[in-house]
Order: structure tokens, then sequence, then C-alpha cells
């Protein structure tokens, strides 16, 4: 169980939102909605111990993140950000030991890894000879083989082609099923519909709301969000783009 505690956040001069107070469990998908700029992906290095919160507390299983060291932290969340840099002539495979190298995985859990993510054939490739949707899912790959209870995702599904973007969405649930707890933050509101739980939506502005996926995701809540036309609700939401043709 994590437990997050009034938990307010602000990047420079700017308060992204304030006493945040929510908790969410193991097997759970949290998914993290906003526009840009709203403080998403500082909510996830806030709870991966990276960005310290102006007050608040994050607490898992009734320890404060804060309390605990970097190894511990290693142990308990697996973060996936940006894209690594790639002048360090890593592989593919190197990158996965790198990784295995934080907790206990083994040569056999780097296979899976590779083998889920279809980078079998890439592994002996060095990172920087790969495209920006084959290293997302080399980082995605990383993150499995790290077995860690809390998985903290930004932006998954960036770069990849609508395959893998399956691949991906079919592997944070499955990662829940598997008892994990997942923080993603997604941009594609069909994306957020298929895998969330629970969804916590920034409006940008100072404002932050949590609730079930099924009363969040509606055009209602999130058009005036993120200022555009929106139709239907979960699964069938999306953009009213023939409004947008007349516009023109």
């Amino acid at each position: 169980m994590m437990q997050i505690q009034q938990l307010s956040l602000s990047r420079g001069d700017k308060r992204l939102f304030a006493e945040l107070s929510m908790q969410a469990k193991a097997g759970e998908v949290v998914v993290i909605l906003g526009p840009n700029g709203a403080g998403k992906s500082t909510l996830l290095l806030a709870l991966a111990g990276l960005h310290a919160a102006d007050s608040g507390d994050v607490r898992y299983h009734g320890t404060s993140m804060a309390a605990c060291s970097k190894h511990e932290l290693a142990q308990l969340i697996a973060w996936q950000g940006e894209l690594p840099p790639t002048e360090f002539g890593l592989t593919v495979r190197q990158r996965l030991e790198l990784a295995a190298n934080a907790t206990s995985a083994t040569a056999a859990d780097i296979d899976v890894a590779l083998t889920h993510m279809q980078l079998q054939a890439l592994a002996g490739r060095s990172l920087g000879a790969l495209s920006s949707g084959e290293r997302q899912r080399a980082e995605i790959a990383a993150v499995m083989v790290r077995d860690c209870p809390v998985l903290l995702l930004d932006e998954p599904t960036a770069h990849l082609d609508m395959r893998h973007q399956v691949d991906c969405l079919k592997l944070i649930r499955r990662e829940a099923r598997h008892g994990r707890l997942v923080f993603s933050v997604l941009h594609d509101l069909q994306h957020a519909a298929a895998v969330a739980d629970t969804v916590v939506l920034l409006d940008g502005k100072g404002g932050i709301c949590v609730g079930k996926a099924l009363e969040m995701l509606t055009a209602e809540r999130l058009a005036p969000v993120f200022g555009v036309s929106l139709q239907g609700s979960g699964r069938d939401l999306r953009p009213l783009y023939r409004e947008y043709d007349e516009e023109a």
C-alpha cells in the first residue's frame, strides 16, 4: 500500500498542486493525466524520491520514502523516464544487465524481458544504433527486469508504433495482475481507459483530483482541462475532430 499524504509540489517558482492525498495498492494501475507542464512527470519523480516535496509525505507500507536510503528505494521502485544517453556505448543486453544489478534479477529474467519486448534480435546492438521506438522498448524491458513492487512509467507508449503500444499496455496490465503497483503518465485517453483503475488529473493551474477511472474519463470532466471538445466516456472517449475541420 502506498499512501500519499498532503503532498504539495512546485517546480521552480511554480506551484504545481497542493495537498494531494490518496492511497493505492498492489495490483492497481494509476494513470496520471494532464496538459503539458502540469506536473505529471514531477509527481512521478517525487514518488521515486527524486524530487523534494514542498510539504507532505509518501509512505509505502507505513514507511516514509524520505527515510529510505538510495539502495532501499532501488529495491522498491523501478522508474522509466526519458530515453537515456547513448554515448556510453551500451548494447541492449548490457542496458538490461545494468538494470538487473539493482535487484536480484537473473540472466533468465533478462531473456524474458527481451522476448516480451521483441528485442531478441537487437540484444547485441548498441543503443545508439536503435530508433527511438526501439530504445523505448529497451527501457521498458529494463523496468521489467527489475523485480520491484512499484513501477513508475513516464509516457511508456511514447515513440512506439501501434503494435508495440498495444503490447506495452498489455504489459502494464500483466504487471499489475502479478501484484505490482503501477503509476503511469499517459497522454492518449484511450490508452488510459485501457489500463487505468484510478486516474490522477492535474489541470495545469494548481488543481488536482483523484477518482476511479470510470468516473474520471468523461468528456464533461476532461474537456475543460485539455481545452478541446470531447465526446463519449471510457474507451469511447475521443476528440471531436470534425468540429476542427469545420473551423478550418
